[in-house]
């Protein structure tokens, strides 16, 4: 049997995926975990994405590079205070980030997709903290049986994990990049086949085809907005785009109010878009979608539309499949995780999930896009359920050292954990470069909404506000 990295003495909280709802998890766990724990983050990508403004940068030249974030600033050093005495805190922060994937998940331990001692590049954090992780895994290597050396060091034990892997993005977004040079090239070459287009088709009327759409028009049809073509100098503007926004139903935003979608059908009408509302494209394989090859696709009422650039806005889906192949009963119909208010995985229909192991009942949590948390898939309500699955963790570890100081004949506390709160549907959508409309709640824990239109504020979306918040410096090298 394979040795595994990390012993009793240094107990690992893993959080799988670092975007909205596992930095989140990541920072709050970083200030209140006791000595006893370290926070293990792992992440395919070397740095944060900033997600919500990758369209508008891939429309918007110049841009790219602002929204990849460096991850170490999402566990701060120094811990926070202590909120409970019962859990005596490490006078540092005891985290690493893993830039790697996860190939596999098992009741003990975690796979990932590369040897940690081999690739000690792909380790983050304090140096102590990664030392110490080393040493575990140079350890099990040496007590691993012959044939489980390589193995040993891939694998990593887990005593409560957070899976937050989110969903896959739309084709229009999907990228393999890895790292902040290569996902910026690909939001650059999306940008080069959206300047170099004339007839761009756009299949998704949610928030992402909306945004596309109104950025497109609004940048290269509106001449007040040629300062931010990023033209070099000589160069001549580039054509004119004919923009065809297309949806299957009826009403855009239909989670929102009637003035969400009035709102967005005149920003639309103005900027010269057309649309057409009810229509579900029978498109070609995405292997065909050849940008600067002009094609036609039909209606059903036989119009057909032209276009020489395809940007398929659809098709979001979990990337629940490592937790299915390991606990496929906790999938909905749908691939999404299923989740108890607790935001638990739910296991109830895993056989015999209380025999294998009482980690399954207990320790494993799901957040963010990914988990059926019956609220829309957007950042701000990952944040908020990172909160609550944090706490709850937290409320455990507490009554398991509570527990341990009790004499053995007396009966052990349950941890009394908190559930989670849904909110209403809210969002703010970029209608334009410099127009935008919102429905929003006007406080925490309110369930009702006001609707509202913005005009201005910077073409890059803020970004600065992001990199403080994720603990990135937004002054210093933008490159990095």
């Amino acid at each position: 049997m394979v040795a595994l990295a990390a012993p009793a003495a240094t107990r690992n909280v893993v959080i799988l995926g670092a975007s909205y709802a596992g930095a989140r998890a990541a920072e709050l766990l970083s200030r209140t975990l006791p000595s006893t724990h370290r926070v293990v983050v792992i992440d395919r990508q070397t740095h944060f994405n900033h997600l919500y403004l990758h369209p508008r940068v891939s429309v918007v030249p110049g841009h790219s590079h602002k929204t990849f974030i460096p991850l170490g600033g999402i566990i701060p050093s120094p811990a926070a205070a202590a909120t409970n005495a019962s859990l005596p805190l490490s006078n540092k922060a005891r985290h690493v980030v893993i830039h790697a994937s996860v190939t596999s998940l098992n009741d003990d331990f975690i796979e990932l997709d590369r040897d940690l001692l081999e690739h000690e590049r792909d380790l983050e954090g304090e140096a102590d903290e990664i030392e110490s992780l080393t040493d575990e895994l140079e350890s099990a290597r040496l007590d691993a049986a012959p044939r489980d050396k390589k193995l040993s060091t891939r694998r990593l034990s887990w005593e409560y994990m957070i899976y937050a892997l989110g969903c896959q993005l739309p084709p229009c977004l999907t990228s393999t990049a890895r790292t902040k040079k290569d996902g910026v090239a690909f939001l650059e070459s999306r940008g080069a086949e959206i300047k170099r287009a004339t007839k761009i088709l756009i299949a998704g009327g949610g928030a992402l085809g909306i945004q596309f759409a109104t950025d497109i028009a609004d940048l290269y049809n509106n001449p007040h907005n040629v300062a931010h073509l990023g033209l070099a100098e000589g160069e001549a503007p580039p054509p004119k785009k004919r923009v065809t926004l297309v949806h299957s139903r009826d009403r855009f935003m239909p989670a929102y109010k009637q003035e969400m979608h009035d709102e967005v059908v005149r920003r639309l009408e103005v900027l010269g878009v057309e649309v057409v509302l009810g229509e579900r494209l029978a498109l070609p394989p995405q292997d065909e979608d050849a940008p600067g090859t002009l094609k036609t696709v039909k209606l059903r009422d036989g119009r057909e539309l032209e276009y020489d650039l395809l940007l398929r806005c659809t098709g979001q889906k979990p990337n629940s499949q490592l937790l299915g192949q390991w606990l496929p009963e906790a999938l909905d119909e749908h691939g999404f995780v299923k989740i108890r208010p607790t935001l638990q995985v739910d296991v109830a229909g895993v056989p015999d999930a209380d025999k294998r192991s009482e980690k399954l009942r207990r320790n494993v949590y799901s957040i963010g896009d990914v988990a059926a948390a019956g609220v829309i898939k957007a950042g701000h309500t990952g944040w908020n359920q990172a909160g609550v699955a944090v706490q709850n963790i937290m409320c455990s570890l507490e009554t398991d050292a509570l527990n341990a100081e009790r004499p053995s004949s007396a009966d052990a506390e349950e941890p009394k954990l908190v559930e989670y709160e849904r909110s209403p549907p809210q969002i703010k959508v970029t209608l334009g470069l410099q127009h935008s409309a919102s429905e929003m709640c006007a406080a925490m824990g309110d369930q009702h909404t006001h609707f509202s239109v913005g005009e201005g504020g910077p073409v890059d979306g803020h970004y600065a506000a992001v990199w403080t918040r994720m603990g990135a410096d937004p002054s210093g090298d933008l490159m990095a």
